[in-house]
This record gives structure tokens, C-alpha cells and sequence, in this order.
């Protein structure tokens, strides 16, 4: 559907280009080859957020194709203007972070006081907190991954301990290139049957994406070196944990699991993480708690939520949840259906 990058940019073969190949077979095309500046500035503030649209040069027309894949806090959006236009603030409340993947032409990004120029191989990230506006050529072919706000910003409350916005240098690190293979791992689930059946695949491929940002790309919450739990012992335990948030877990049979004393792993979680493992458990499950409550999807009970996220006592979990969030998990989950 879109220009293709050489393969060896973005990772080869399994970089960008396959992302875009994978997103255009499972994506719903919201815009084919669209002229409309008012159609076009619809669907994309529907799909990805509020923004004024304007046509650079003379008896240039659109010709504009929007691809929409949604997960489940992020989306994964295909997006050609074929015209050279510049997009900037509108009026509407951002509530998103746009992380871009060029994938030809280029493009000027300003966002607040930063400025950055986009071309495939270098891509940029935005939040919602600064006025943007990006200058495209005519060429200029892109990935578009829309995250929530609140799950970027529950994340990198459960990774810091510190709640509040999340500010990310515009141009990407080199270490970010690897969230293509996590974002084409999460668009190839969408409808199979593998999510059927574990529907919180994509959610844990969701969480890998973000915290691949928060610790690759520079940011206001960015994390001491002593806080990357770059131990093996330690990220074999976070993992084990990770993926049994459902279930009751003691330190000793989490110890057991990596090989290890309960004293050792202890310290190794102060000495690396600031906390214990327990309690880093705790912080996982209540953000998995928020982000599941968030999409308030309908059937969804806050005693499933709980269920699902490991906390077996509602009472302990209501009054964890709104020491961490400030409101209830009944709360939360009623505004936002």
C-alpha cells in the first residue's frame, strides 16, 4: 500500500517494510487515495489525534491513504498524504504519543522547542503536552503508532515510582529500532487465533513496546543505569513474575524458579531496582489493573480485573489501587464507558 524503505534500513528484512506489509493485510483502510483536506483531517484526527491540515503548493491536491490497525492502547496506522502538507495543533485535548517510522520521503518535525528531521531510518516521537507541527514532502511515506497517555505514563509510574507526564526527546535513539519487531509480533496477533485464546498477548507485547521506550529513548523519567536491572537473575525473575501476575506467587517460589536464595534475590532487586521483589510484583499487577480498567471493555467487572491481575482480597486491592491512582478501580473503570 505504501513506499517501501531499502531493506537494510530499520533492521533488514524484518524491519519496517515487513511491519508495513503485515499492517496493510490486517488493517481496515480508512481513506483510499483521498483529495478531501476535510475528509482527510476527519478521519485522521479520529484515528490518531486533533490537528489543522494545510496543502503546500500550488494546484497541489491530496491524494491521502490511512490504514488503521487497533490493538488495545496502541495502534498501528499507515499514513500518506501524496502532497506536500504541513499538520499542525488544533484545538481538540491530546491524550496520545505518536511514535513515527518513516518509511520514504522526509519530513521537518517541531514540537515544542525541539526540531528533527525524519527520513527513513530515523524516526520521532511526540507526546501530548507541546504545539507540533510537521512539514512533509510529497514522497513522505509513514508508520504511525499511536500510544495512550495513561498507559505510557502508568508504565513509566510503575517502572520509576514517580506519577505525571512522561517527556521523550523528539528524534528516536538507535536503541529504539528494535520496537518494529515487537510492533509487527503484536499487528500479526490481531484476529488470530492465539489472541482468542490469550487475549492478554497483546497486551504484554503492548507493555514490552513501551517499556522498550522508556528505557531506550531519553526521557524525563529516564532511568538510572542502577535501575535497568541489566542482571540476568533479576530480568529472569521480573519475567517469571510478568508472566504470572494472575497467579499467587511467593518470593521463595520466585527464587526457586531463578535458581537463586530468597536473600539473593532480594538484594539483587534493592540493589538494581530501589525495592523488593514483592513489591515490584505488586506495582506490575496494579498497572496491569489501570490499563485493563482504562479500556473499560464491555462485561468487564472490577472483580475480574482483580481476579486477573493476581489480587485475591478486593478490599486490599481497592485501597492499593487508589494509593497508587488516586480513584477507585470502579471508579476509573465507570468514566470510561
Amino acid at each position: 500500500m505504501t513506499g517501501h524503505a531499502p531493506e537494510s534500513v530499520w533492521g533488514g528484512a524484518m524491519g519496517v517494510p515487513a511491519l508495513v506489509e503485515l499492517a496493510g493485510e490486517r488493517g481496515r483502510a480508512v481513506l483510499r487515495d483521498t483529495d478531501d483536506a476535510d475528509e482527510v483531517i476527519e478521519a485522521c484526527t479520529g484515528t490518531l489525534r486533533p490537528h489543522a491540515l494545510t496543502v503546500r503548493g500550488s494546484g497541489s491536491r491530496l491524494s491521502t491513504r490511512l490504514t488503521h490497525v487497533p490493538l488495545q492502547d496502541l495502534s498501528v496506522n499507515l499514513l500518506r498524504y501524496g502532497a506536500e502538507v504541513t499538520v499542525s495543533s488544533g484545538d481538540g485535548v491530546l491524550d496520545d504519543y505518536l511514535l513515527t517510522l518513516p518509511v520514504a520521503g522526509a519530513g521537518r518535525f517541531r514540537y515544542g522547542g525541539e526540531d528533527a528531521v525524519a527520513t527513513p531510518g530515523q524516526g520521532v516521537i511526540i507526546g501530548p503536552h507541546r504545539e507540533f507541527e510537521f512539514a512533509f514532502d510529497e514522497a513522505y511515506d509513514q508508520v504511525v503508532v499511536r500510544l495512550d497517555r495513561a498507559r505510557v505514563e502508568s508504565v513509566a509510574a510503575a517502572l520509576t515510582g514517580e506519577v505525571g507526564p512522561v517527556h521523550f526527546d523528539l528524534a528516536l535513539a538507535p536503541g529504539v529500532a528494535s520496537v518494529d519487531g515487537l510492533m509487527e509480533s503484536a499487528v500479526s496477533l490481531v484476529d488470530s487465533t492465539a489472541s482468542a485464546h490469550r487475549p492478554q498477548l497483546i497486551w504484554q507485547f503492548e507493555q514490552l513496546i513501551i517499556e522498550t521506550l522508556l528505557l531506550a529513548q531519553p526521557n524525563s523519567r529516564t532511568l538510572a543505569p542502577e535501575m535497568g536491572a541489566t542482571s540476568p537473575r533479576v530480568r529472569q525473575a521480573m519475567d517469571f513474575m510478568v508472566d504470572r501476575l494472575g497467579e499467587p506467587l511467593t518470593v521463595t517460589a520466585i527464587a526457586e524458579a531463578c535458581g537463586t536464595s530468597v536473600r539473593s534475590l532480594q538484594a539483587a532487586f534493592r540493589r538494581e531496582l530501589g525495592t523488593s521483589p514483592v513489591q515490584w510484583l505488586r506495582a506490575q499487577r496494579l498497572e496491569r489493573a489501570h490499563a485493563l480498567l482504562t479500556t473499560g471493555a464491555p462485561g468487564l467487572s472490577v472483580t475480574d480485573v482483580a481476579y486477573r491481575c493476581g489480587f485475591f482480597h478486593l478490599g486490599e486491592f481497592g485501597a492499593a489501587f487508589r494509593a497508587r491512582y488516586g480513584t477507585t478501580p470502579s471508579a476509573l473503570l465507570a468514566s470510561r464507558r
